[in-house]
């Protein structure tokens, strides 16, 4: 178990992560993995926000279960858990630095495409969503950042709010559920894990909740743009760590 101070900072950034997720659908890993990372082995980082992103998006689940389709979804969903345990054998190879590089250099690379606003609508979703679950598997082994990929898609095919919401938080539950197997064969998924979770998860689930209730009453944009913001500093930090350690 880290030391009280990790401990605490991370509970922190767990809160402000989960909150941005229950308001938005998404944010939970892209925040949280390279801010945690830079302080802590990305080897204990990763299984951690995946336990965690994994328990707490049910009760988001139940919340949008209405806008969610599974026929919008279900070819990149597919493409996502055939490609994770790919992933987590990369994940096994990777040593720490480059697990950070890897976590900085994609965050920070969705913050920049969605605080600009860059889009380029695809015109067959369902045939470009296969690709693009298949890159999002990849991460989810790898680093646990299954929602990068599909995130940018989402925006770029401006997918309506409520929908986009919604339809990303079923994909980030089945992909992430596909990934506990192959972590566990792995060695990835270890007792420590486990138990930095469960410390962590009152907080994350105070942060869920929080945001649930917000969503309604502040527009999901203002989130969205802190969060981004957050998301940047973050990983020009988690690049930095890599570099240097």
């Amino acid at each position: 178990m880290p030391d009280l101070p990790f401990v605490i900072g991370s509970a922190v950034t767990v809160l402000f992560a989960s909150l941005t997720q229950g308001a938005t659908g998404f944010g939970f890993v892209v925040i949280s993995a390279p801010i945690m990372a830079s302080y802590l082995d990305p080897k204990l980082v990763i299984p951690v926000l995946l336990i965690l992103g994994t328990t707490l998006n049910f009760p988001l689940m139940v919340h949008t279960r209405r806008e969610f389709s599974i026929a919008r979804i279900w070819p990149m969903m597919l493409a996502g858990v055939v490609c994770t345990p790919i992933g987590t054998f990369i994940l096994t190879r990777l040593d720490a630095p480059q697990i950070k590089i890897i976590l900085g250099v994609v965050t920070g690379t969705v913050a920049v495409a969605l605080l600009l606003g860059l889009q380029r609508t695809a015109r067959n979703q369902r045939l470009a969503s296969i690709p693009v679950g298949a890159a999002s598997g990849l991460l989810t082994g790898a680093t646990g950042l299954a929602g990068a990929p599909v995130i940018l898609f989402f925006a770029n095919q401006g997918v309506e709010q409520r929908q986009f919401r919604a339809d990303i938080i079923y994909y980030l539950a089945g992909v992430s559920l596909s990934a506990f197997p192959s972590y566990a064969v792995a060695g990835v998924l270890t007792l420590e894990s486990v138990q930095l979770a469960a410390v962590l998860l009152p907080a994350g689930a105070a942060g869920v909740f929080g945001g649930i209730w917000l969503s309604g009453r502040i527009p999901a944009l203002v989130f969205r743009r802190i969060a981004l913001g957050i998301v940047l500093i973050a990983a020009v930090i988690a690049i930095t760590s890599g570099v240097t350690g």
